[in-house]
């Protein structure tokens, strides 16, 4: 299990006010290294906002305002900064349609979109600028760092969704899919390893959440987000586990019992709550859920079934470059109608490819990314 990042959640007065932005860097990197002491590896430190809304006066003025908040996060000790999630109402395709020229001006600047209550507009905004984002650069990269969110509370560590409130406060970001994977031994059935795993993850998790109460600082502790991410090795799988579990990759009978037992292995486990706390299936950083992919087990349905029987919603997933605009609308509307259904928070993270159509190869120099195929919409 390592940490995925620390991530600091500064009120629109921290955001102002040099010096209080500055102890928060200095928070951080303190207890990163407190954490690092008690021998879990902390990949980085991360900065989020509120909604643009509550601390920018127009939408005109994000672009900017990304490069600026990009700047102020890295002097602060920051790597990656998440604009808070833009809220749903009648602006908020105006707000969308400025996502691309912030991100085009930054680096690591992150943003995302609260569509559990958005109008049409909304995702046909969305899926404009996710082709927009595609072509900010050749391999359409870019697209890793804008999401739409459904529900995601404050204080939520992962990014793209991560979004702060009125009161200055962090939470954790927990990759462990490993523990899964280390789970699986032992044989028994479905509800067998859901006790083994919980039991594990509780284990490692008390202690982390007792550290990061004792060295708050003062500032609000929301919780550690159990997402049990994975990373690109067979070890560190998600794909890993359903395919043990299951009998079958991602696609097949029984996955979507294996990934609601997942999520109730998480559930059973205590530890203070932020975020998601469900499996991840993310379909470029899962070494087990990219051979799937390669070899054409699953589809969009799939991921879209996965997402109601408990996983936090399709992520990273490699689509074709020219996508229609009504199709990608139309896929926000129904990961909106899942969210609402299940009333639990979920993401859509989609990544068209310029130049690349279905079931051509995908690869990109990032560690995070295994090599994939286009899928389908």
């Amino acid at each position: 299990m390592q940490v995925r990042a620390v991530t600091f959640f500064a009120s629109a007065a921290t955001l102002r006010d040099p010096a209080r932005l500055a102890n928060g860097g200095r928070f951080a990197a303190a207890l990163k290294a407190r954490i690092e002491a008690a021998g879990i590896t902390v990949q980085s430190l991360r900065l989020a906002t509120p909604p643009a809304q509550d601390w920018l006066r127009a939408p005109a003025e994000l672009p900017a305002a990304a490069q600026r908040l990009e700047a102020d996060a890295v002097a602060a000790g920051f790597k990656h900064c998440a604009i808070g999630t833009l809220r749903a109402g009648a602006d908020q395709p105006d707000w969308i349609a400025q996502v691309p020229a912030a991100l085009a001006g930054t680096q690591w600047l992150f943003c995302s979109a609260d569509l559990l209550a958005a109008t049409p507009a909304a995702f046909d905004a969305s899926a404009q600028a996710v082709l927009a984002i595609s072509r900010l650069g050749a391999d359409g990269f870019a697209n890793l760092r804008f999401a739409a969110a459904y529900g995601v509370p404050v204080g939520a560590p992962f990014f793209p969704a991560a979004t702060s409130g009125k009161e200055d406060g962090f939470s954790i970001a927990i990759e462990a899919a490993d523990v899964a994977v280390d789970a699986l031994p032992g044989g028994g059935d479905l509800a067998v390893f859901e006790a083994r795993l919980a039991a594990r993850l509780e284990q490692q998790l008390a202690p982390l959440a007792t550290l990061a109460e004792a060295n708050a600082g003062g500032y609000r502790f929301h919780g550690i987000d159990c997402a049990l991410a994975p990373y690109p090795q067979p070890a560190r799988s998600l794909g890993t586990v359903i395919e043990a579990l299951a009998g079958v990759p991602l696609g097949g009978a029984g996955v979507l019992a294996a990934v609601a037992a997942l999520r109730r292995a998480v559930a059973a486990a205590r530890f203070p709550r932020a975020g998601f706390c469900a499996p991840m299936l993310i379909v470029l950083e899962d070494a087990g859920l990219a051979a799937a992919n390669r070899a054409g087990a699953f589809g969009w349905g799939d991921l879209l079934a996965a997402s109601a029987a408990g996983s936090c919603g399709p992520d990273v997933v490699p689509l074709p470059g020219d996508v229609p605009v009504a199709r990608l609308a139309a896929a926000y509307a129904d990961m909106q109608a899942v969210a609402q259904a299940v009333r639990r928070p979920l993401e859509m993270r989609v990544l068209p490819l310029p130049g690349r159509g279905v079931g051509d190869a995908t690869e990109f120099s990032f560690d995070y990314f295994a090599p994939g195929r286009v899928m389908a919409l």
